[in-house]
């Protein structure tokens, strides 16, 4: 089966607060090929000495990491949009420890501080003296982890829809995400998680009874389609046991204030959608507020991934902060 593109998203909005609910709960994810396996890039298993990362290249040119969310998502999620980023950097991708295709090794115990030195171990061994880090969503706390304890090593800080610093004011407020569920849907999301306890054996069936029943309207702005929902339940949330709950008590209790990083002289680009309804409304401001050397941009029709948005004007926007690194 090829996938393309345009096939994901229909044109309609969670602003159109249109309901669709299934009837009956799928306890059969379609198979849907990852886009891995139909993009042109490099795939490999790097060992970083207790620990295989899998990783991902395409492109040449000045080096971009990409940081995925969670804690537990995958590098899935980046995926095919990144392609547009190919003919002007050199794009890495990589499951974290514990996550998508990585090893599910602990070590001495799966911790932020662990997720951080990883990614250190990452770039050594990938011979690389200074990167671009991009984070999305908690993979942007990591990647300002990263810029506090390696900034050195670092050309640029990409923050897209991220998880904030610990002193910026109560950015998260979870009852925005259900705004645009109709009460039916609720209904109907309430009686899946019901289900979860039963008939749903697996993750990957709880994340699509979830999504095609109006939960993507928390995240997404376009209504995605099928096809594109079974590739998040089947690929894009993937993770060792219990390793949500370890990871986020860790990076909860990570010492990340903004001060720390507003001291360091890192171009910084940060990234938000409007109708991210992950956070408080004010959400964009207070993280500029935090970080005033930034440049902040919002883009208009987006929601928690506007990398899948709105491309055309994030990569313009990609583009044009790497331009600025290299003239540096």
């Amino acid at each position: 089966m090829k996938l393309k593109i345009e096939d994901l998203w229909s044109k309609e909005t969670f602003l159109d607060k249109i309901v669709y609910i299934e009837e009956k709960i799928i306890t059969e994810v379609p198979e849907i090929p990852r886009w891995c396996d139909q993009l042109e890039l490099v795939k490999k298993n790097i060992n970083i000495g207790d620990c295989r990362l899998y990783v991902e290249e395409i492109g040449k040119g000045l080096p971009i990491v990409l940081l995925h969310g969670g804690p537990g998502s995958t590098h899935h999620e980046f995926h095919p949009f990144f392609t547009k980023a190919k003919n002007f950097s050199r794009i890495i991708l990589y499951d974290q420890r514990g996550c998508g295709i990585s090893d599910y090794e602990p070590g001495n115990g799966y911790t932020f501080d662990q997720a951080i030195e990883d990614l250190e171990k990452l770039r050594k061994t990938l011979n690389i003296d200074k990167w671009v880090v991009l984070g999305h969503s908690y993979g942007g706390f990591l990647a300002q982890g990263y810029a506090i304890k390696y900034p050195e090593n670092l050309l640029g800080l990409i923050l897209v829809a991220a998880l904030p610093p610990h002193d910026i004011d109560s950015p998260i407020d979870n009852e925005r995400q259900m705004e645009y569920i109709s009460d039916d849907e609720k209904k109907k999301l309430d009686e899946v998680r019901e289900e979860a306890e039963k008939r749903i054996t697996k993750m990957a069936q709880l994340v699509y009874n979830l999504q095609i029943n109006g939960d993507w309207k928390r995240q997404s702005y376009y209504r995605p389609s099928k096809e594109k929902i079974a590739q998040v339940a089947l690929y894009e949330w993937k993770q060792d046991k219990n390793f949500n709950q370890i990871m986020s008590e860790s990076y909860m209790n990570f010492d990340l204030q903004s001060s720390y990083l507003e001291k360091l002289s890192i171009p910084m680009l940060l990234i938000e959608g409007k109708w991210d309804l992950t956070w408080k409304e004010d959400k964009a401001s207070a993280f500029h507020k935090a970080y005033p050397k930034s440049q902040l941009v919002i883009l208009d029709k987006s929601g928690h991934n506007p990398f899948g948005d709105e491309p055309e004007k994030f990569f313009d926007l990609l583009k044009e902060f790497i331009d600025s690194v290299k003239l540096e």
